[in-house]
């Protein structure tokens, strides 16, 4: 990164990668993260920071209300730092194994909408949205050839979850049809 970057955090959780972004001096970061109780952590994490924008928002391949599904291991009765220390497995995909019946109901927005909201084109992406990823990946491929974005690392999950495992490779398959390979980072995390 160098300082004049906007980034976009999407699945900021509690705001990490946000922080390092930050320390390494970038412009503005969007820190979106879908999950209340993470959220509310990230905005705990960033108090004072001006350039660092927390949305409590999911990107996904439409805008609209979704479910984020949590861990399984959440119950009704959950207390707010369980349901926090397990936000990281939070999924709009219930199909991921280590996720139960328990879900937030959140407001999610497809990526390009959100690109075209902001006053200026972001610069990287990070994307680690457990799973949703396979939701968005052609919006990805879209963003990196029209938006001039210079990275966007993707943390992709079909090797924990094989149920992903086709889309997966139609994601690789367009990034190299695309001739994105130096701008999509899919071995990131």
């Amino acid at each position: 990164v160098n300082k004049n970057d906007i980034c976009i955090d999407l699945g900021a959780n509690i705001g990490n990668a946000s922080l390092v972004m930050w320390l390494k001096g970038v412009r503005e970061i969007y820190a979106l993260e879908p999950n209340l109780e993470a959220f509310n952590s990230l905005k705990k994490n960033i108090n004072g920071i001006k350039n660092i924008y927390p949305l409590n928002i999911a990107i996904s391949s439409e805008t609209k209300k979704e479910n984020l599904y949590l861990h399984k291991d959440i119950k009704n009765e959950s207390p707010k730092d369980k349901i926090l220390r397990l936000s990281q497995a939070s999924s709009l995909l219930s199909d991921k194994t280590n996720i139960g019946d328990q879900f937030y109901e959140v407001q999610a927005k497809s990526l390009i909408e959100f690109l075209n909201e902001l006053e200026e084109f972001p610069t990287i992406i990070k994307c680690d949205i457990e799973g949703g990823e396979y939701i968005i990946y052609k919006q990805i491929i879209e963003c990196a050839k029209s938006f001039g974005i210079r990275k966007i690392f993707v943390e992709c999950h079909a090797k924990k979850y094989p149920q992903y495992k086709k889309l997966h490779e139609d994601f690789i398959n367009l990034i190299k049809k695309n001739q994105l390979e130096s701008t999509i980072d899919t071995s990131w995390h």
